[in-house]
Parts: structure tokens; sequence; C-alpha cells
């Protein structure tokens, strides 16, 4: 019996185990994409109608199992209602300055480019709490990140702070709250990933 296959099916056979190997590509990309399945428009009374999911512990509402105090961070009771539609719980950070919080690992890729937090500063209004992102990853380009937010006495969410991601690269990351300007006293509450690339 013959084995020669005409041309045109050598063709079709041959685009098939293309689209056969991509499609496993793909399915083995999205099975390593962050899953934040329960996302919601927390903060819409600050008119961001982004959809917005707790981080692991983001609400300390385990005793901020995961979290790593250092100088004098201490989980405080606060029972100041938080300016946003998720949970309302009273358990804040207090970060005295040179104190910092920073969080349990958060898996980040380009579905999440954003988080935001909760603040409030209860001393002077110009001071400063310092905002370090830093990555996990293999790759040696994973360098991290730190910006500067402000708050003021009432609750109010913190800008949106990017999350640095390279073509659907899943990694981890941690981010750190620092008190660097000591007329500062802030409390920190609520970190929220944005688990959808709308930008």
């Amino acid at each position: 019996m013959s084995t020669v296959f005409p041309k045109h099916r050598l063709t079709l056979l041959a685009m098939a185990t293309v689209l056969a190997v991509f499609g496993c590509a793909a399915h083995a990309s999205a099975a390593k994409a962050c899953s934040y399945p329960d996302a919601t428009q927390v903060f819409a009374p600050s008119k961001d109608k982004g959809w917005y999911q707790l981080a692991p512990e983001g609400g300390l509402e385990g005793g901020a199992t995961g979290w790593t105090f250092a100088g004098g961070a201490t989980l405080v009771a606060d029972p100041e209602a938080r300016n946003h539609d998720g949970v309302q719980e009273e358990t804040a950070v207090s970060l005295p300055y040179g104190a910092s919080a920073t969080s349990p690992p958060v898996c980040v890729d380009d579905t999440t480019p954003n988080f935001r937090v909760m603040l409030r500063n209860l001393g002077d209004q110009h001071a400063k709490l310092r905002v370090t992102v830093s990555y996990e990853v293999a790759s040696a380009q994973a360098k991290g990140h730190a910006t500067d937010v402000r708050a003021e006495e009432d609750w109010v969410p913190s800008r949106s702070v990017k999350l640095k991601t390279q073509q659907d690269e899943e990694r981890v990351a941690r981010i750190t709250f620092t008190a660097v300007d000591p007329d500062g006293q802030y409390l920190v509450d609520d970190l929220y990933v944005d688990p959808f690339a709308r930008y």
C-alpha cells in the first residue's frame, strides 16, 4: 500500500500540528495566570469604576498572617469607616516614623497592572509614605521600584500604583509600606489588586 500523501494533505497536517502546539502553549500560559475571580468595584465611592480584589490577607483580618513588620509597625484597632464598598473592619497597621510593613506574596502578571491600598494619616498632611514593590522571578530584568503616596486624616484609597510585568510573565510581588517622614502618622489597611489589564 502506498504511503505517499498528497501535498495538500501534508500541508493541512503541518498546520494542524502547529496549531496544536500553540494551543498547548496558550493553555499552559493560561494555567499559570494569576486568578482573582471575586473582583468588585470597591472604589466606586471614589469614582474609580475599576474592578479590584483583596490581595492575600490584604484586609489583615487573619491577624496579618504572612505580613512582615519592622521598626515598630503594629496592628491597631481603628473603627473609622474606610471609604470603599469592600468589607469594613477595624484592623489596620500603624506605621510610626521608620517603621515598615511588607505584604505576603502577591501573584502578578500582565492581567494585574495596578494596586491600591487604604491610607489614613494622623500627622502632617504633606508627610509621605513610601511604597516599594519587589519581585521574585527568575529573570534578572525584574527590578523593584518605589513611589511615594500621601493621605490626610480621613481614610482614602491611595492613587493607583502600577505593577511591572513583562509579556504575561507570572511573578510574585511583595509590597512594602515605609514611613519615611517623621511628621507622618500613617495607618494602612485593605490592599487591593486590580486584576484586569484595562490600560
